[in-house]
């Protein structure tokens, strides 16, 4: 019975995954939606969240800066080769990490904090199946290249060790800023919203009492 189930789960993570990589940019706005409608922002949260938000958008336009516009893709065949220098030769996934931090950034500045618990679980939920799909796309594509990189470096956690065959990609500040121009530009204005509406909301309970 266990072994019929893990089976399923196995035939079916792919499909799920590649769904999920598909509406990843729609995933979020209802959990944005969720934080702008209970926001209530200080000037101690929107400092200590600008932390990881901006270490979050760092790593990204780092990631991005070597892998380019592939990362914006809605299909997992976009990847033409495998990158291994930059951030990827610290960890597999810098561009979702990035995610994760800006996430939780965006949560400490809104001053949201039970909303960490439903980021986390839903990160992992929608993640992890995009993750096992694109391991599986990139064993494909790239043969043993890929599996001894994905033995060598981590899947989340960062290691100070960089790794030992690093591809001959090439980091371009022009390249990043026009691959991360949308996601920079949906970070200000979801702040701007955050704040904005945390302050309309401040004002308006303070004109009741």
């Amino acid at each position: 019975m266990a072994q019929s189930i893990t089976s399923c789960v196995s035939r079916f993570t792919p499909a799920i995954g590649r769904l999920l990589f598909r509406l990843r940019s729609l995933t979020a706005i209802p959990f944005i939606l969720i934080l702008i409608y209970f926001s209530r922002p200080t000037l101690t949260s929107a400092l200590v969240g600008a932390i990881p938000l901006i270490l979050g958008e760092f790593l990204r336009l780092w990631a991005v800066g070597y892998a380019g516009g592939a990362t914006r893709s809605r299909s997992l065949g976009a990847a033409s080769d495998l990158v291994t220098t930059g951030p990827y030769a610290h960890v597999r996934n810098p561009l979702y990490l990035g995610n994760l931090l800006l996430s939780l950034g965006v949560c400490v500045i809104a001053n949201v904090y039970w909303m960490i618990i439903v980021l986390l679980v839903g990160y992992f939920v929608q993640y992890l199946p995009i993750i096992a799909s694109e391991e599986a796309y990139l064993r494909d594509f790239c043969g043993p290249a890929y599996q001894t990189y994905y033995t060598a470096v981590p899947k989340f956690i960062p290691r100070l060790r960089s790794y030992a065959n690093p591809s001959a990609h090439s980091f371009s500040f022009a390249r990043a800023l026009k691959a991360e121009k949308r996601t920079l530009t949906a970070i200000v204005c979801v702040v701007g919203l955050i704040l904005g509406v945390g302050r309309l909301v401040h004002w308006f309970t303070g004109s009741l009492n």
